[in-house]
């Protein structure tokens, strides 16, 4: 069986960035060769233009941010928090307890960053909206990148959190209570609940061109990891991140890949919802509930 996540005999870092600037030479080819801003700027007015009353959507979209900064302000002010990372130099795994910002290292962190960027920005253009006042360009922009990044993001992070992280946790038997704090919750299981009553509530258009976004994050991700782990902290959030695994190339275009893939189902689901708003509806209903888990599967009496 191959080890995925063992290092080679060579330290594959150059290998890793390489691949990593070819995505992004890649991906910015793309975004002009499909005028993406034309895009961009073409859906906004679906954002705004839902059966439901703009009022409501905005009302939500209010109710979204305020969840989301709380939970920032949450995992801020925390003492301390809990990580099992991989050490950069002994390439093994130890405890961490994180405070302030270093907190805001982890996906999951930028899962629900993006999250509450999107409602901010959204909340903002609602509101233009609402009172008749044209949004800039770039806000119409922005909106709807932040929404295409988000939603791969987020469902991206419940779905690892919940059939791999959790699972793996209760295989060891170790206590993991810090993953059901409120600021988790959000980022784990809210950031993709508050997206898919968006996808409901807002019924916009998309594109699957706005896959792009999900490759970029990804890119800016495993960018970030490296240096963060060799030349401040000293860790690496994921084992997978490090670009010294010998597949480390593979396994960061696969992360950048993935967030890609969970937007262009959300995509689907999104034309599904267009479609048929009752199918829609429970196709996402069904989605969300296989990918969320709200507190811990393992007995307290089998922790070790």
């Amino acid at each position: 069986m191959v080890d995925l996540l063992g290092y080679g005999e060579k330290d594959s870092t150059p290998q890793s960035l390489i691949t990593l600037a070819l995505i992004t030479g890649l991906t910015l080819f793309f975004f002009f060769q499909w005028d993406m801003n034309s895009l961009l700027i073409e859906s906004f007015p679906t954002f705004h233009s839902s059966t439901f009353p703009l009022v409501l959507v905005f009302i939500w979209r209010l109710f979204c941010l305020a969840v989301g900064a709380s939970a920032l302000v949450f995992m801020y002010r925390m003492e301390t928090g809990t990580m099992i990372v991989i050490d950069h130099e002994t390439r093994k795994e130890r405890l961490t307890h994180p405070v302030k910002s270093e907190k805001f290292v982890t996906f999951s962190s930028w899962t629900l960053l993006s999250n509450f960027a999107y409602f901010l920005i959204a909340s903002i253009a609602t509101y233009m909206v609402l009172v008749e006042r044209s949004a800039p360009q770039w806000i119409e922009a922005f909106q709807v990148a932040l929404f295409s990044t988000a939603i791969g993001a987020a469902f991206l992070t419940s779905t690892v959190v919940r059939l791999v992280i959790l699972p793996g946790e209760v295989q060891q038997r170790r206590n993991h209570d810090h993953q059901f704090l409120f600021h988790n919750q959000i980022m784990h299981n809210f950031a993709a609940i508050f997206l898919a009553i968006e996808i409901l509530l807002a019924q916009p258009q998309i594109q699957p061109e706005f896959a792009l976004f999900g490759l970029l994050l990804g890119v800016v991700y495993a960018v970030f990891a490296y240096p963060f782990a060799a030349f401040w902290k000293g860790y690496y959030v994921y084992g997978f991140i490090d670009p010294r695994l010998k597949y480390a190339p593979l396994l960061q275009s696969g992360l950048a890949g993935a967030i890609s893939v969970f937007y262009l189902g959300l995509w689907l689901g999104s034309e599904l919802v267009s479609y048929n708003f009752l199918l829609g509806f429970l196709l996402l209903v069904l989605w969300v509930s296989q990918i969320v888990q709200f507190k811990s599967a393992l007995p307290k009496e089998s922790e070790l």
